[in-house]
C-alpha cells in the first residue's frame, strides 16, 4: 500500500506542470521595449482599410497578453493600460464579450471610489448595444438606454466630477481634430521611425479608429444624457477644505519668508518681491531675463487663449460659460490644418499662466511672503527637442543654478509644480529616430535622465535649510514607478502631495505612490494669470503649493524651524482616510501657538 501511494505521488508530481515564477517589474524602465511595422502613416491608417492594422495589432495584441502572463508588474496604472489596449484589440476584431471582460477586470483594480464605478462604463454598454445586435440605430439606442439606468443608479457625490470629466471629453470630441492631432504629433515620429513604431502608437490608431465606429456616432446623444443627469444633481460637495485655511493677520508676530516659485516663468510684480525677484532659463537652459514666457508670435491671440483655458475649466466643472461655449465653437470650427497651431497655442498659454498661478496660490494669506522665482520657459512645440549628452549636462548646471539662487535669496520653501521620467525622452528620441532599437534608446534615455536626477537630487539635499514641496502628477500613476522628479524623489526636506477636490476626495487625476504622502485641494483653485486676471485652474500643479504654503506660514510665524520640523508638523496635522493624507493648515499652524 505504502509503495503503491509513492508512486502515485511521484506520477502526480510529474505529470504536474511547473509553473514558471513571473517576472517582479518594479520600475518602468524595466518593461521590455520592441517595435512594430505600420504599412502607412497613422493618420493614413485611420481612414484606409481596417486591415492595413491587422498584422501591427495582432503582433501587439500577442506581446501585451504574454507579458500580462508572465510580468508581475506592481503598478495599477501600467497593469490597467495594458489590458485597456486588449480591450481596444478586441473591440477591433469584433470581440466584444473579451473586451467587456477586459474592461471589468480594469474597473476591478481601480484604487479611486469613482473609478470603481465609472470606468470604462461607457464602452461597455456601447458593445451590449452591438452584442444584442439589430440596426445601427436600434444598437445606439439600447446602448444609450443602459448607459442611462447605469449612470443614474451611481452616487452622484462620488461619481459627479468623473462623468462631468467624461462629457467633456465628448464634447471636445472631433474627427476633424483628431486627425490633425495624429498628423501633429504621430506622423512625423513614424515617418523618422521609416514606419517601425511603438506599441503604444499602434494601440493609439486602434483606439482612435474605435471610437470613431463606435462613440462618435453617439457624442451628440452622451452629451444630452449627461447634462441631463448634471442638471439633476446641481447640489455642491461638502466643502471640508476651506474651513481648514487660514490667514495670518497683518499684525501677527511674524517675520518676512522667501517663497521659491520653481516653474514656467512667474509674474513676481503681482506679488510682494524679494530682493532678488528671480533668475531665469530659455528652452536650451541658458540664462535669459524673461521671469513670465514670452508667447512670440501667440501674443496677438493671448485674449482668445486665455478665454479657451477659462472654458476648459469651466467644461470640466460642466458649467455652461460663455467662455466654455467658445471653447467647443473654436474646436468644432478646427480644420486638420489648424490644430496644429491650436494646439502649440495652448500649451504655450498654460506654462504662460501656469507659474503665476502657482505663486498666487503658494503666498494666499501670507502678508509676510516675499516671492522669488526661478522661470525655466520649457518648449511649447509639438516636436520635441533632441536630447542628447551637452543638453542634459545645462539641464543639470541650471538645476544646480536654481537652487543655488533660492540659497542665496534665503529662500525658505520651493514649490516646483512639475515633474519628467525618462519616458519623456525615450519618446523624443524615437521622434527623431535616435538609437538603433527601442530598447538601445531606453538606455540612451536612462543614461540622459540620470545626468539630470543625479543633479537635481544633489541640489536639493545640498540646501537641508529649504523645504522643497513637489505636486505628484496628473497622470493617475505611481510617481515612484515612473521615475519622475521631482516627485518620486526622496529627500528629508522634500515633500510631495496629490490633489483632492474641496470635498477631500482623490481627484481621477492625481497621480499617487510611495512618495506621495499628503494631499490638498488641486481642483478648481482660483489664482492670477500675469497682469492679474484670476482664473481656476485644477491640478497637483495647484495641490503643491497649497502645501507651500502652509510651510511658509509656519517658517514666518517661527523661523527658527528647519525643513525637517515643518514636514513632520505638516504630516502630524495631517488627516488620513484610505490613500488620501489631506493637510490641515488650521491643525498644523495650532502647533506652533
Amino acid at each position: 500500500m505504502y509503495l503503491n501511494t509513492v508512486a502515485l505521488l511521484a506520477a502526480a508530481l510529474v505529470l504536474t506542470p511547473v509553473l514558471a515564477e513571473k517576472k517582479v517589474i518594479t520600475s518602468a524602465d524595466q518593461l521590455p521595449r520592441r517595435e512594430y511595422a505600420i504599412p502607412k502613416l497613422p493618420s493614413e491608417l485611420l481612414t484606409g482599410p481596417r486591415a492595413e492594422l491587422d498584422e501591427a495589432a495582432a503582433a501587439v495584441d500577442k506581446d501585451l497578453a504574454a507579458d500580462l502572463d508572465t510580468l508581475d508588474i506592481r503598478d495599477r496604472a501600467t497593469r490597467t493600460a495594458m489590458l485597456q489596449a486588449r480591450a481596444q484589440y478586441a473591440v477591433r476584431r469584433g470581440d466584444y464579450k473579451a473586451a467587456q471582460a477586459f474592461l471589468r477586470d480594469i474597473r476591478g483594480q481601480q484604487e479611486k471610489a469613482a473609478d470603481k464605478l465609472v470606468s470604462g462604463v461607457t464602452m461597455e454598454n456601447i458593445l451590449e448595444g452591438r452584442i444584442q445586435g439589430g440596426s445601427p440605430e436600434a444598437q445606439r439606442a439600447k446602448a444609450l438606454a443602459l448607459l442611462n439606468e447605469k449612470w443614474n443608479a451611481m452616487p452622484w457625490e462620488v461619481v459627479g466630477t468623473n462623468l462631468k470629466s467624461v462629457k467633456s471629453s465628448f464634447e471636445l470630441m472631433s474627427r476633424e481634430v483628431t486627425i490633425g492631432a495624429i498628423k501633429t504629433n504621430l506622423d512625423p515620429a513614424a515617418k523618422n521611425l521609416n514606419l517601425r513604431v511603438s506599441g503604444s502608437m499602434v494601440t493609439t490608431i486602434a483606439s482612435v479608429r474605435n471610437n470613431f465606429d463606435l462613440v462618435l456616432p453617439m457624442r451628440d446623444d452622451l452629451v444630452a444624457s449627461l447634462q441631463r443627469l448634471v442638471d439633476r444633481n446641481q447640489v455642491a460637495r461638502v466643502d471640508v477644505w476651506s474651513e481648514r485655511l487660514v490667514a495670518l493677520p497683518a499684525n501677527a508676530f511674524a517675520k518676512p519668508v522667501v517663497v521659491g516659485i520653481w516653474d514656467s516663468g512667474t509674474d513676481v510684480a503681482l506679488f510682494r518681491a524679494a530682493k532678488i525677484p528671480g533668475i531665469a532659463f530659455d528652452r536650451e537652459m541658458n540664462e535669459t531675463q524673461l521671469l513670465v514666457r514670452p508667447m512670440g508670435a501667440a501674443a496677438e491671440r493671448l485674449p482668445a487663449l486665455k478665454q479657451y483655458v477659462k472654458g476648459s475649466m469651466d467644461m470640466q466643472a460642466a458649467i455652461d460659460s460663455p467662455d466654455a461655449r467658445a471653447l467647443k465653437q473654436r474646436v468644432a470650427s478646427l480644420k486638420q490644418d489648424e490644430v496644429k497651431q491650436f494646439m502649440e497655442d495652448l500649451s504655450a498659454v498654460g506654462m504662460w499662466v501656469h507659474g503665476t498661478h502657482v505663486a498666487g496660490i503658494a503666498v494666499e494669506g501670507n502678508p509676510f511672503a516675499e516671492v522669488t522665482a526661478v522661470a525655466m520657459h520649457w518648449n511649447h512645440e509639438a516636436r520635441p527637442d533632441v536630447p542628447n549628452e551637452a543638453r542634459s549636462m545645462r539641464v543639470a548646471a541650471a538645476y544646480k543654478a536654481a537652487v543655488e539662487h533660492f540659497r542665496r535669496t534665503g529662500t525658505r520653501v520651493v514649490n516646483m509644480s512639475w515633474r519628467y521620467g525618462p519616458s519623456f525622452y525615450e519618446s523624443a528620441l524615437a521622434y527623431h529616430n535616435v538609437g538603433n532599437t527601442p530598447e538601445d534608446r531606453k538606455q540612451i534615455s536612462l543614461r540622459l535622465f540620470e545626468i539630470e536626477k543625479h543633479a537635481l537630487e544633489e541640489a536639493i539635499a545640498g540646501a537641508p535649510e529649504i523645504l522643497f514641496v513637489a505636486g505628484a502628477g496628473n497622470e493617475d500613476n505611481s510617481a515612484d514607478f515612473s521615475l519622475y522628479i521631482p516627485a518620486g524623489l526622496e529627500l528629508p526636506n522634500l515633500i510631495t502631495a496629490g490633489a483632492v477636490d474641496q470635498s477631500g476626495t482623490e481627484t481621477s487625476f492625481s497621480t499617487f505612490g510611495k512618495t506621495v504622502v499628503v494631499h490638498a485641494n488641486g481642483f478648481e483653485v482660483t489664482s492670477y494669470a500675469p497682469g492679474g486676471d484670476k482664473l481656476k485652474l485644477s491640478g497637483t500643479s495647484m495641490a503643491s503649493p497649497q502645501v507651500a504654503n502652509l510651510a511658509a506660514k509656519l517658517f514666518a510665524l517661527r523661523p527658527e524651524l528647519n525643513p525637517a520640523l515643518v514636514k513632520d508638523m505638516i504630516l502630524r496635522g495631517a488627516e488620513r482616510a484610505g490613500r488620501v493624507n489631506l493637510i490641515n493648515p488650521k491643525k498644523t499652524l495650532g502647533f506652533v501657538g
